[in-house]
């Protein structure tokens, strides 16, 4: 492509001249000297092959080949200052979009709680969710299509990938209240106890890295009687216990809201439970203010009540 033989300097050399008509007013207006802006006008011409204003008496009357160049002007340096005044609010964080992503999809229902708070302070910032990412989040981004993910456990620092630690937090197992570990309130059941039943996972739940793989594998390389593979949207796995239908295990932070809520009974799994780290995982050296902030109230945020924040040290 051709550079232009405009300069932004010209373009308001032109704007300045079709507003005040006059090189003296212009000049004031552009801080600079008659003469110097006499010259600027006559290098211009001279670029482009030909006169663009008409010398009558005091005053300067542009021809057509001027006309369509101050429109031009006008256009650019409108179009100047507002991506002047867009890219400083993109850097500051006042606007723009934050893609976020999680893990356990499940977890999605502590956004609306901690987006009031955060949305008082970054007005502007728009907070969009990218469930797909959930499943291969490094991934996402470092194709920089996304900003953000809450993590559990896997994720691994890198040169291009920043991890920080969140919090702990306690996998539970959830039945609904006719079974009978909710009538019989059991608060413990061991992990051959999960064998016998039908247990509602998502396909990752019961790989040999998790905490429910490690503990059926420590206990004798046992599994649940019957398995049930489904996506954790839409809270249909604890619809399905809360149906008497079965068990699922799910981070507590998680599944709080609806336990407040009643018809569901959380249990501790062993005697020590099973445990979960939680991490926020970013580009490694791209923490915008926005992004900053976001990762600030997502450690704030209160994981449950039987998390653990996990200070920075």
């Amino acid at each position: 492509m051709p550079s232009p033989l405009v300069e932004t300097r010209h373009l308001l050399l032109l704007a300045a001249l079709e507003e005040l008509g006059s090189l003296n007013a212009a000049a004031r207006k552009l801080h600079l000297s008659p003469s110097a802006l006499s010259q600027q006008l006559r290098e211009l011409e001279d670029r482009l092959g030909g006169p663009l204003f008409h010398r009558q008496w005091r005053r300067l009357e542009p021809t057509s080949a001027g006309r369509r160049l101050t429109e031009a002007a006008r256009s650019v340096l409108s179009e100047l200052v507002r991506a002047e005044a867009e890219t400083r609010e993109l850097l500051s964080g006042a606007s723009g979009t934050l893609r976020v992503a999680t893990a356990c999809l499940q977890s999605y229902r502590w956004l609306p709680e901690l987006l009031r708070g955060f949305t008082r302070n970054w007005p502007g910032l728009e907070v969009t969710i990218v469930a797909e990412a959930g499943e291969a989040p490094t991934e996402w981004l470092l194709s920089r299509r996304l900003d953000v993910a809450l993590v559990a456990g896997e994720a691994r620092p890198g040169p291009r990938i920043q991890v920080e630690p969140l919090f702990r937090d306690e996998m539970v197992a959830v039945v609904g209240r006719e079974h009978a570990w909710a009538t019989s309130r059991r608060k413990e059941v061991e992990v051959r106890a999960l064998a016998e039943e039908h247990v509602w996972v998502d396909e990752g739940a019961l790989a040999a890295h998790t905490p429910l793989g490690r503990a059926f594998a420590k206990a004798g390389n046992l599994s649940p009687r019957k398995v049930t593979l489904i996506p954790m949207t839409g809270g249909l796995a604890l619809e399905m216990v809360r149906a008497n239908l079965g068990v699922t295990v799910l981070p507590q932070w998680a599944v709080a809201p609806q336990l407040a809520e009643g018809g569901l009974h959380a249990v501790r799994v062993g005697p020590r439970g099973l445990w979960l780290d939680w991490a926020v995982a970013t580009r490694a050296g791209e923490r915008e203010p926005a992004l900053s902030a976001f990762v600030d109230a997502l450690r704030a945020h209160h994981p449950g009540p039987r998390g653990r924040v996990i200070r920075r040290r």
